[in-house]
């Protein structure tokens, strides 16, 4: 079997007990707020939440359910104040200067700005189920497997964070370069079959605010990934 890969992680830098941290990440879950303070730990409960906040949503546009959406809400108000906590640390902490600071600065800025991007499908599943909008069977299919490739895309993105592995980052954003594309055919699926009428002109631009939140959401985790395997580059030997 081929050795893993692994490579330089700035967070270890910041808080060297990652592992410590990630054996007690259900408990860490849980935590307010406003108690988090280790880089880690902040980084893999926001990613966490934004993997929750995904799931739901992609089930309430099926079927609505406003707990779950009520649940969001929350989950993406937890998200605005541990990125607030966590990007001040950042800044002020001994050790986030020079390169470390300028790769991982916007971290926790970009995880709260997926989360801002997640909040508008909330506002797409409330006004879908009060104008009793329907999406097509095509549409459903597209976003079933949009939905799909980002919430794998973020559960990687937390595993890579703790296993510093190379090939899997490297995988993170192939799979980025993928969802972008589903993004883009699905728009050109969109607009072919509103064209052709099967398309309803209601569900248009709901459908269009979906695509365009998980799109730019994934442009976020790339710049993230990208940013990551640039220091695994400067590594390798010359």
């Amino acid at each position: 079997m081929k050795e893993k890969e692994i490579f330089y992680n700035p967070f270890r830098l910041i808080s060297p007990t990652i592992n410590l941290e990630v054996s007690r990440i259900q408990e860490l879950y849980e935590t307010a707020p406003g108690e988090v303070t280790c880089l880690e730990e902040g980084l893999l409960i926001m990613t966490g939440k934004l993997i929750e906040m995904t799931q739901l949503l992609h089930k309430t546009l099926l079927v609505y359910d406003p707990e779950k959406l009520e649940e969001c809400e929350r989950l993406a108000e937890e998200i605005h104040s541990e990125e607030k906590g966590l990007t001040g640390d950042l800044v002020c902490h001994p050790d986030t200067r020079g390169e470390v600071l300028r790769t991982v600065v916007l971290f926790p800025g970009r995880l709260e700005r997926m989360g801002d991007l997640l909040e508008s499908i909330i506002t797409v599943a409330r006004i879908k189920h009060r104008d009793g909008i329907v999406f097509s069977d095509k549409a459903l299919a597209e976003l079933d497997q949009l939905f799909s490739l980002f919430v794998d895309m973020l559960r990687n993105f937390q595993d890579v964070l703790v296993t510093r592995n190379k090939t899997l980052l490297e995988y993170i954003c192939i799979e980025g370069r993928k969802v972008t594309q589903v993004a883009l055919d699905s728009n050109v699926a969109h607009e072919e079959r509103l064209c052709e009428g099967i398309c309803s002109p209601k569900a248009s631009s709901l459908y269009l605010d979906i695509l365009d939140s998980i799109k730019n959401a994934n442009h976020h985790l790339m710049q993230m990934a990208e940013n990551l395997l640039k220091i695994a580059k400067t590594e390798e030997p010359h």
